[in-house]
C-alpha cells in the first residue's frame, strides 16, 4: 500500500488534471488516488473510460485490472471515500482512514472540518490488502447492502 505520508501531501490531490481533458476543469471533479501504487486517476468520467476485455470500463476498474489484477484500493479524494473493487462488476464503499477531531468521518467533505489520517483505520485498510480479503470485504457489502447492487461499478 502508499505509504503513509504520502497521503498527507495534498497539493497533488487538489492540482490533479486529468490526462485526457483539453482544458475542461468537469472532467478531474472526482479524482481517484489508487492506495496500492500511488496513481491519480479519473473516478466516474468518461474521458478515462478504456476497452478492457470486451467492456468499456471507467478508469478504476482499468486500473485496478492493470495494478491488482481485478482488485483495487481507491481513495476518492474529495469525497473522502474509499472504493473497493474486486473486478470490474464488483465493488463497495469502505469507511475511510481520515477521522476529524471529534473521531468521525466526513464523507462527502459536507462539514469541513479538517481531517486526520487515524492509524489505527489505515493498518485496517492495509491489513485487508495484505491479507488479499478485498474481494471477501466487497462480497459481504454486496449482501448487506442491497443499494449497492444498483451501482454500475463498470464506470468507475
Amino acid at each position: 500500500m502508499v505509504d503513509r505520508n504520502f497521503l498527507f501531501k495534498e497539493s497533488c490531490f487538489w492540482l490533479f488534471r486529468c490526462p485526457n481533458s483539453d482544458g475542461d476543469d468537469s472532467a478531474s471533479r472526482a479524482p481517484a488516488l489508487c492506495l496500492i501504487c500511488g496513481e491519480m486517476l479519473c473516478s466516474q468520467s468518461y474521458c478515462c473510460q478504456t476497452e478492457v476485455g470486451g467492456y468499456t470500463v471507467g478508469a478504476c476498474a482499468a486500473h485496478a485490472k492493470k495494478c491488482g489484477a481485478g482488485v483495487g484500493v481507491f481513495l476518492r479524494v474529495r469525497e473522502c471515500q474509499i472504493l473497493l473493487m474486486a473486478n470490474k462488476k464488483r465493488g463497495c464503499f469502505y469507511s475511510p482512514p481520515y477521522l476529524d477531531a471529534y473521531g468521525e468521518t466526513d464523507q462527502g467533505m459536507r462539514r469541513g472540518n479538517p481531517l486526520y489520517l487515524c492509524p489505527d483505520r489505515y493498518q485496517k485498510l492495509e491489513r485487508l490488502w495484505l491479507t488479499h480479503s478485498v474481494a471477501e470485504e466487497v462480497a459481504h457489502s454486496l449482501e448487506s447492502n442491497r443499494n449497492l447492487l444498483s451501482i454500475d461499478w463498470t464506470n468507475l
